[in-house]
């Protein structure tokens, strides 16, 4: 796909502009993390730039897509979020940026730089192709700039999402989102990634450990922190757990939350696994809306589970076709949500769930007001999602060949999701 023109994007701010407005924030006293007064709407601000993704599988390329976490979660937020709910999306990307029109740079547009959008190549063995096998290599092909607080837009949010990928989410950057939202959630790869020289074939992936960044400082500011099973050891659970609530997402066996005092563990749906690429970006977008909708962490949780689900079946950002299933069991569902659809998008299938489970949708996130424990919804609520990813798999059983490399479950199968 050829780049995108420079005119539709704006550009960048200078780095030197970064200490003059942390200061700025200081003087006028702006503060994040609960109880910002004056907050009419309830808007977010998701930070993380847009990547090239490479996948290659037995030494060949399988699929070019768009990438970066800010794709996945910006895709969920706004096909899951409430009525009224509105985002913001501050991502860079080079000259070379490819994915112009896709549906998440489309609604939410990048800043553009000087520097190549930054690229990643996820490499799989042959071995790795089941969903009981997400193993991958990846490896940073190109970097784009990071991104600095004075990118960030100079209004309140109801809450934030740092979702870097590559090192863009700055410390500083970390700190003024918090300063600027009511609560902040953060993809702990955004923390503790680092990448080898960048030798021949890019950078390869790997974690430092959080208490030896400078981010580790900014925990207990921060509402939630969620970290897969591998980056778990990295991130300490037990030490972060006193400072924010930890989600670690555990593949085939759903996830678990941890906080001072208490800990859940929240159960998986159904899969089909083509491509395991954003499954956590997806998750941690579902927990958000769910919280959006005014849920505990632990029912929020089944949101983000269902969602990280979704996405692995599909290369690249799902799409959420209107299409998508044929209404057949949905008249069964323990909320008769859908008894008077033929053909139904899945996503509205999910919000109405929600708008029956739930008597009113939240107006605000107050990082100081969360509940953690599961509520009385939630077997209700796992039921009706259960369903409804069941439904999803079996359509994928019916539409997916033998051969497209995909890793088909049996629908009575919880398949592995990545973390």
């Amino acid at each position: 796909m050829a780049p995108s023109p420079a005119a539709a994007m704006p550009l960048a701010a200078e780095p030197d502009e970064v200490v003059v407005e942390v200061e700025e924030e200081e003087e006028r006293g702006v503060k994040g993390g609960g109880g910002v007064a004056g907050l009419d709407e309830v808007e977010g601000l998701v930070v993380g730039s847009y990547c090239h993704d490479v996948l290659l599988r037995g030494g060949r390329v399988v699929g070019e897509t768009l990438g970066g976490a800010a794709a996945f979660v910006s895709n969920v937020l706004d096909a899951a979020s409430p009525a009224g709910a509105s985002l913001a999306v501050v991502s860079k990307v080079g000259h070379d940026f490819a994915y112009a029109t896709a549906a998440a740079p489309a609604r939410h547009p990048p800043v553009l730089c000087a520097s190549p959008t930054t690229s990643f190549h996820a490499r799989f063995s042959d071995d790795a192709a089941s969903a009981h096998a997400p193993d991958r290599q990846l490896r940073r092909v190109h970097a784009c700039d990071p991104i600095y607080p004075a990118d960030l837009p100079d209004r309140r949010f109801a809450y934030g999402l740092a979702v870097g990928v590559a090192g863009e989410v700055l410390p500083e950057t970390l700190e003024r989102m918090i300063r600027l939202c009511r609560a902040v959630l953060v993809d702990a790869q955004a923390l503790i990634r680092a990448f080898d020289g960048e030798a021949k074939g890019g950078g390869a992936v790997r974690h430092v450990a959080l208490e030896a960044t400078p981010y580790a400082r900014l925990l207990p500011r921060v509402a939630f922190l969620k970290a897969s099973s591998e980056e778990a050891p990295y991130v300490g659970v037990e030490t972060a757990r006193r400072r924010c609530c930890v989600i670690v997402t555990e593949g085939r066996d759903g996830c678990r939350l941890y906080w001072d005092g208490g800990e859940a563990r929240v159960a998986p749906f159904p899969a089909v696994q083509v491509d395991p690429t954003g499954a956590g970006d997806s998750f941690l977008a579902g927990f958000a809306s769910g919280l959006l909708w005014g849920l505990s962490a632990t029912d929020a949780a089944l949101l983000g589970n269902f969602f990280g689900a979704a996405a692995v079946s599909q290369v690249g950002v799902p799409t959420f076709d209107p299409k998508m299933l044929q209404c057949r069991n949905f008249h069964q569902l323990h909320f008769n949500a859908f008894q008077s659809f033929c053909h139904f998008n899945w996503m509205q299938a999910v919000k109405q769930i929600l708008e029956k489970a739930v008597k009113r949708p939240c107006t605000h996130i107050n990082g100081n007001t969360f509940t953690f424990q599961r509520s009385s919804i939630h077997d209700e609520l796992h039921k009706s999602l259960q369903e409804a990813a069941m439904l999803v798999c079996e359509q994928k059983q019916a539409n997916s060949p033998a051969t497209d490399n995909g890793d088909v479950c049996s629908i009575n199968e919880l398949t592995s999701l990545p973390s």
